[in-house]
């Protein structure tokens, strides 16, 4: 990302900026104030949007987001994915010998789902196995046999985030297939609701 590195014997401050930005947990791109492709984006941007530096910049961004009627938010779509909101700010940096413009996506939660309309789950976990709100739908929509793009639009969460959050299960509960994965859910029996002692 450092454009116009004079020498490799002096200070680089933007390869300070190159590790911060690469290890934010939002997706975020760079790109040089005066215009043009983007010089960086970070790997919470690739998961999330499934795209390279070469493709992302202002126009991609200004062919995928619509803004909303609050300040600062807007609608991600894709043809490729269900509509998905974020908070997006934007910052000038300038790291000499280069000004770039930073963009962040803030990914905004979804309403609150009522008790009521969240499907039976399927799974049981091992003790001392604990799972995210999204694990656990995403576990559930693997136990049932769908695929990952079928998890993604009932979630309306991407085909890449689904990913992820299967990689999490896969590490969480040790496994390293479906299968395995199946054999452990299944496999651990479901605890029954201790009875209630009389007082």
């Amino acid at each position: 990302m450092c454009l116009g590195r004079e020498s490799v014997d002096q200070p680089q401050p933007c390869a300070l900026a190159e590790g911060v930005f690469s290890a934010l947990p939002m997706p975020c791109v760079l790109w040089p104030s005066s215009g043009g492709r983007a010089v960086m984006v970070n790997a919470a941007f690739r998961r999330e949007f499934g795209i390279s530096t070469g493709r992302a910049g202002p126009g991609w961004l200004k062919n995928h987001l619509t803004p909303t009627d609050a300040p600062d938010e807007f609608i991600f779509r894709d043809s490729h994915a269900a509509p998905r909101r974020y908070r997006v700010t934007r910052e000038l940096l300038d790291i000499p010998p280069v000004a770039l413009q930073a963009v962040f996506l803030m990914p905004l939660g979804e309403e609150p789902m009522p008790v009521e309309a969240e499907p039976p789950t399927l799974a049981s976990l091992p003790p001392g196995v604990s799972l995210t709100r999204r694990e656990s739908q995403v576990l559930d929509g693997i136990m049932r046999g769908k695929l990952n793009k079928v998890i993604a639009s009932e979630l309306k969460i991407s085909p890449k985030t689904v990913e992820l959050h299967r990689s999490n299960l896969m590490a969480k509960l040790r496994v390293h297939n479906v299968i395995e994965l199946a054999r452990v859910v299944l496999d651990t029996p479901v605890a029954e609701p201790e009875p209630a002692i009389p007082s």
